[in-house]
């Protein structure tokens, strides 16, 4: 099952509409649209990270994910260095204390990857109006008694900033691993104090325009997914012929030459998963990193170095 978090509901007005999900009714604490044909289930949090992390939660406990599902946080943002567009995001930190959080990038993206600020300062000026996203985009918001920190941490930051992702991350990680866990962004303003209220009408116009892109990627996660069931949950079971059991050695081989932790080889063996899925040819690529002395490794740091170099070779 693809488990998806949205803040508000014209963020993910979309995706309930091209899916036909149903809202659940018995759920009482947020708002949630579920389709079993589908296998997706979407939880509307509200804004801040205590709504997103209690959504996510509220969400995983009711449903249990397993290895080969996968969570999607998909919202509006703020463009602090003046960015446009849908991104996809490859690092997180959290403003309020400075933690950092990596999502492993495994598959192939349409979207230009960016760093993203998770902040729970409100925008300046916002009002109580009916049908406006009540939403932080001010990082000059920052400096009220007691937020001299974060400020600090805020000023000259140049990459994306919402509310929310940070904090799905982290409630996430009891869940999932962060090769399951996706973070699409779509940049609605430049952030700022004069920052204006974005209505609901305008998310979904806004959503509207990168409609096909999205959905074309969440239709991939949800091919990925479903493969990964189909080999076993994560069990890695490439074939029952012998040349599947010569390839099953060979990676538990490089496995075992990467110094692979228990998360690092669930990441290698579902990027793997990927590869297969995608018809690229992963064993040449592999065999040169043999060729050219970088397999076998001396320990886990240099793995996850050789790790990366493998992702970047193939991608």
């Amino acid at each position: 099952m693809v488990y998806i978090v949205a803040a508000f509901y014209w963020e993910a007005h979309m995706i309930i509409e091209a899916y036909g999900l149903k809202k659940v009714l018995e759920s009482t604490h947020f708002q949630q649209f579920y389709s079993k044909e589908a296998g997706m289930c979407l939880t509307i949090s509200g804004a801040g990270e205590i709504a997103a992390a209690a959504a996510v939660s509220s969400m995983c406990t009711q449903y249990q994910p397993g290895a080969g599902d996968m969570l999607l946080n998909i919202g509006i943002c703020a463009g602090m260095g003046g960015q446009e567009g849908v991104f996809v995001v490859h690092k997180l930190t959290e403003q309020a204390t400075g933690k950092t959080f990596y999502p492993d990038m495994l598959y192939r993206c349409p979207f230009p990857e960016a760093s993203l600020m998770t902040g729970m300062a409100p925008q300046v000026g916002v009002g109580p109006q009916a049908g406006v996203l009540q939403r932080s985009r001010a990082l000059g918001a920052v400096e009220l008694p007691g937020r001299q920190e974060e400020a600090q941490r805020a000023r000259g930051y140049r990459g994306l900033y919402d509310m929310e992702a940070a904090a799905v991350y982290q409630a996430g990680a009891y869940y999932f691993g962060p090769h399951q866990m996706v973070f699409i962004k779509v940049v609605s303003d430049n952030g700022g104090a004069d920052a204006k209220d974005i209505a609901g009408h305008q998310v979904e116009q806004l959503f509207a325009k990168y409609k096909g892109s999205i959905l074309g990627h969440i239709r991939f996660l949800q091919s990925v997914q479903k493969s990964l069931y189909r080999q076993g949950k994560g069990d890695l079971r490439i074939g029952r012929s012998a040349q599947g059991d010569k390839k099953q050695e060979r990676i538990q081989a490089l496995c075992a030459d990467m110094h692979c932790s228990k998360a690092m080889k669930d990441g290698l063996l579902e990027y793997i998963r990927y590869l297969e899925l995608a018809g690229i040819d992963y064993e040449a690529a592999i065999q040169r990193m043999y060729d050219e002395k970088k397999l076998p490794c001396k320990d886990k740091r240099e793995g996850k170095k050789c790790f990366a170099q493998l992702k970047e070779y193939l991608l």
